[in-house]
């Protein structure tokens, strides 16, 4: 009894220790990638923000207030205006309710082990094996995994995992659980980009279009998965979804993962833009985060 009790005291310590360290590093992505936040910037919004500028007379600061207030409100009013149309807005779902069934269950308890087992937050900072395990529950069926965001351990780069970050954890999750897939990695910090059996990583910058196209060509397979866990800005993650919907194949799923509550308005709108007839998309409520998961249909 003392030998078992000591080891479930190791086991515990040692989920504490990956909880703690995976918290540490999403407060430095957050002061590291979001500095704005803890401070302020100059700008003319007029000219930096011209869609905002109304056509009014008066000095800068009148103009200046009005566009601000644009600013704030217009997502919102967006997603407004396409309830009213007539295109409901996705209501937040909690991941949980993802893993009714016994295998998928099995599949996200698994999974959860793999996730520590490497280093990887999906499990730690975070709850997403419940989703993962529903859609990966069949895992010898996978072919193909693409993760954009290796988890970079250079704090230069934005949206790093901090200097103790593991890169390709979650790589090797996929791979450990997925036996038959090949697991494709991508990030802007060519410093980690690696290779081993049944994982090939590439570089892309998730802003930048062209990258995205070049990434497109280099993976020659319609993807069963694609996850979105790199820059987290709202940009980058439009862009990868526009790439995604391209990449993904039929009854395949796009995840983007860590998305602010703040920002819930705005991929509620973006899910009235997705065909209800070819895509299913869900707003997912997480443990510190929020994800927009989408299968494509047809």
């Amino acid at each position: 009894m003392i030998k078992c009790s000591t080891k479930m005291s190791r086991l515990s310590l040692g989920k504490l220790k990956d909880y703690f360290t995976a918290k540490r590093h999403s407060i430095e992505r957050h002061w590291s990638t979001h500095p704005a936040d803890r401070g302020t910037s100059h700008i003319n919004l007029l000219r930096e923000f011209p869609l905002y500028r109304a056509n009014m007379d008066g000095n800068y600061k009148t103009k200046a207030k009005v566009a601000g207030n644009g600013i704030r409100t217009l997502i919102p009013l967006l997603s407004q205006l396409s309830s009213t149309a007539g295109h409901p807005l996705p209501k937040p779902i909690n991941i949980k309710a993802f893993a009714e069934d016994e295998a998928s269950k099995t599949a996200a308890h698994k999974l959860e082990e793999l996730f520590n087992l490497h280093g990887s937050d999906k499990s730690s900072l975070h709850d997403y094996h419940w989703l993962y395990g529903m859609i990966l529950k069949e895992s010898t069926e996978a072919a193909a995994i693409l993760e954009i965001g290796l988890g970079s351990n250079n704090i230069e780069v934005p949206s790093n995992m901090g200097a103790e970050g593991k890169p390709g954890a979650s790589l090797k999750a996929w791979k450990a659980f997925c036996p038959n897939a090949i697991i494709f990695g991508a990030d802007v910090d060519t410093g980690i980009l690696f290779q081993e059996e049944r994982i090939q990583t590439f570089f892309v910058d998730q802003t930048d279009a062209k990258t995205l196209a070049e990434l497109g060509s280099q993976i020659s397979q319609p993807l069963d998965l694609i996850i979105d866990d790199g820059l987290h800005s709202v940009d980058a993650n439009v862009q990868t979804l526009i790439f995604s919907l391209v990449h993904v194949k039929i009854k395949g799923w796009i995840v983007i993962e860590d998305i602010p509550e703040e920002a819930q308005t705005l991929w509620q709108l973006i899910g009235t833009l997705l065909p209800p007839d070819q895509y299913n998309s869900h707003l997912i409520t997480a443990k510190n985060a929020m994800i927009f998961a989408v299968q494509r249909l047809r």
